[in-house]
């Protein structure tokens, strides 16, 4: 890890590392969803934490500098225009579950119908991030 102010770079073999974390955490969401046990806002969580990781992965893959923050919408920004994730920077919409909502139960009403789509969206980017990594070599 090299520190370039408040921003950092990782070693490249970290990007496909840090992929396999992402997908544990989108196994884990799968699982908790299916359970039907447990808070529905850590599904959420579960899924930014996907996003996050999935867009830290190709950043790292490509070595761009990035803020250890949990903004979707700060890493989207430091992708180059012809790498955007699909649902750019909509994704951002997932970032209450890292922040404030990990610490509310049921400030708002969250329905199977919100949590599928959240866990959908988290795999679609793992699979984007998957592809952007191993197409590249």
């Amino acid at each position: 890890m090299v520190f370039q102010g408040k921003e950092q770079t990782f070693k490249k073999t970290y990007a496909k590392e840090l992929l396999a974390i992402a997908f544990g955490d989108l196994e884990s969401a799968k699982g908790l969803q299916s359970s039907n046990r447990g808070r529905p806002e850590n599904v959420c969580y579960l899924a930014h934490q996907v996003i996050e990781k999935s867009l830290k992965a190709v950043l790292i893959w490509k070595q761009i500098p990035f803020p250890l923050i949990h903004d979707a919408n700060a890493l989207i920004a430091k992708l180059p225009a012809l790498d955007q994730p699909p649902h750019g920077y909509d994704l951002g919409e997932l970032n209450q579950f890292a922040t404030v909502r990990r610490y509310e139960e049921g400030a708002v009403e969250l329905s199977k119908e919100m949590i599928q789509k959240a866990v959908n969206i988290a795999e679609e980017i793992w699979n984007w991030a998957s592809e952007k990594i191993t197409a590249e070599k």
